[in-house]
């Protein structure tokens, strides 16, 4: 009778005392969900992606690293491996289309479609690259004569960084309010520098950029040395523009001279099915060498042409 009732004892303190924990638990849970939706985890907030696993796997290789500069320069708002599945897709439409659309035998379809997603990607990144260092070099002169003013008014450079981030647009406001950021964070000013040198392809960008962190080391009066360069560059920007205008004609050419010969080869071999398969034989193969190297030689001396320095 005694061990009875001690077990039952036991048992009825041991579930009263098991409810209470439970339910401290969830006392203490509550608040902090609560809390969790104040403050975003990173870790939950990641990126969401169908190969979440092997996308983050990706992006952390070393691979990744390079392609991860590459965008970053040329602002793809993209992760290396979304890219990289992006020119896999890519790829696989055009391998169909070239097998079962243009009847294209089974090594050419696939080297075709390789090479159309490698130079593809690499004129796209380009082209990003070139838009968004001319948006740079259109606010470069309102750049210097702010970071000017700033020095006139007896405020540091690292003010007047902060000051351009806030007022400038996009893309020089980011990337300025991302210098402010690190700078504030206690980072050294050369190597924040040079961080967003590398970030923004542009020779002007790095020919203001190198003359502050000169006229840092060696001193002398950097506020009249910003104006000049601001005047500098609106010149160079207004004779640029002069220049594009006078070559469009011939860059424009430089851009159709290779294609129109390609695309009608395809269309031959659409009404024609297997009307390219002979290019691809020895003779043929030899044919398609000399018109590639015509075609290259023949943009690479319009391109010259029309490079103009500014």
């Amino acid at each position: 009778m005694t061990l009875s009732f001690i077990t039952i004892s036991a048992s009825f303190f041991s579930f009263i005392l098991s409810i209470y924990y439970v339910f401290n638990v969830y006392r203490t849970r509550k608040p902090k969900r609560r809390i969790e939706k104040w403050f975003e985890n990173p870790a939950i907030q990641k990126r969401r992606s169908v190969f979440l696993l092997l996308g983050d796997q990706f992006d952390d290789s070393l691979l990744a690293e390079e392609i991860d500069k590459k965008l970053k320069v040329s602002a793809v708002p993209l992760k290396p491996s979304e890219y990289v599945a992006i020119l896999f897709i890519a790829f696989i439409l055009l391998w169909v289309i070239g097998h079962w659309i243009l009847a294209l035998m089974f090594p050419v379809d696939v080297l075709v479609s390789l090479l159309i997603v490698r130079f593809g990607s690499g004129f796209y990144l380009k082209s990003r690259r070139e838009k968004r260092s001319a948006a740079f070099n259109e606010q470069l002169p309102e750049i210097c004569r702010m970071l000017s003013n700033t020095v006139k008014a007896g405020l540091t450079l690292q003010q007047g960084i902060e000051m351009a981030g806030k007022e400038l647009k996009a893309p020089a406001g980011p990337e300025f309010t991302a210098m402010s950021h690190q700078l504030n964070m206690g980072d050294n000013f050369d190597r924040v520098i040079h961080r967003f040198m590398e970030r923004v392809d542009s020779r002007e960008v790095k020919v203001m950029m190198n003359t502050i962190l000169i006229q840092r080391r060696i001193g002398g009066n950097l506020a009249e040395v910003l104006e000049m360069m601001a005047q500098t560059l609106e010149e160079r920007g207004r004779v640029y523009k002069e220049m594009s205008a006078v070559t469009a004609e011939s860059k424009y050419v430089a851009f159709i001279l290779p294609i129109l010969p390609i695309a009608t080869a395809i269309m031959l071999n659409v009404f024609i099915p297997g009307f390219l398969n002979p290019l691809f034989t020895p003779l043929g193969l030899i044919l398609l060498g000399v018109f590639a190297m015509m075609l290259i030689i023949s943009s690479f001396i319009i391109k010259k042409v029309t490079d103009i320095r500014v």
